[in-house]
């Protein structure tokens, strides 16, 4: 990554700068923005500034002052009424609140494949670390998003659960203990 950038807490006043790269991102992707579904995005500061086990950390150029990246992490847990029958084993396995979901992983087109992606995706997995609250990280992912899988799979997370039938999400974790990953099948989580 670029000695330029710096990779730092989302503070107060980067809040419409961060919000303005993810709807950027995902306009920009086959996803279309829904304030519903994006409601994390709408209220960054109640989603991860103000909640316990939550941060965003953005990558901003140092020299412009201009955010180019973004990345969460939050409580992994479903809300069990809100959760589809096929997703009803990772609402079990989440329930204990020891998974962290990685959200909001956002790098801006032109600043692309410049090795941002992945020093603030080890980042979140280090502070995550040090902060010792989750067991396993668990993210999804799109098969719209070009390179994704491919991306997630070479920073370690391992698939866990294939539902691209129903909701079209492929679902990874990595353990940040010395929990083993395991599918999620029929009689398991």
């Amino acid at each position: 990554m670029d000695q330029r950038l710096v990779i730092r807490e989302l503070r107060e006043p980067d809040i419409a700068a961060a919000q303005e790269v993810m709807r950027s991102v995902i306009e920009d992707s086959a996803e279309a923005y829904d304030p519903v579904i994006h409601a994390d995005v709408e209220d960054l500061r109640g989603s991860y500034l103000r909640r316990q086990g939550a941060f965003m950390l953005v990558v901003e150029d140092t020299t412009s002052g201009e955010v180019l990246a973004t990345g969460g992490l939050r409580n992994g847990a479903f809300d069990p009424d809100e959760v589809p029958p096929q997703l009803a084993l990772l609402e079990r396995r989440y329930r204990d609140g020891g998974t962290g979901q990685v959200t909001r992983v956002h790098v801006l087109p032109q600043h692309r494949r410049c090795g941002i992606a992945r020093a603030l995706v080890e980042a979140i997995i280090d502070r995550a670390r040090a902060e010792a609250q989750y067991v396993r990280l668990a993210l999804h992912t799109h098969p719209y998003s070009p390179g994704a899988l491919t991306f997630w799979l070479a920073m370690g997370f391992q698939e866990v659960l294939d539902d691209m039938e129903a909701s079209h999400q492929i679902f990874l974790e990595l353990p940040l203990s010395t929990e083993r990953n395991r599918p999620v099948l029929p009689g398991t989580a």
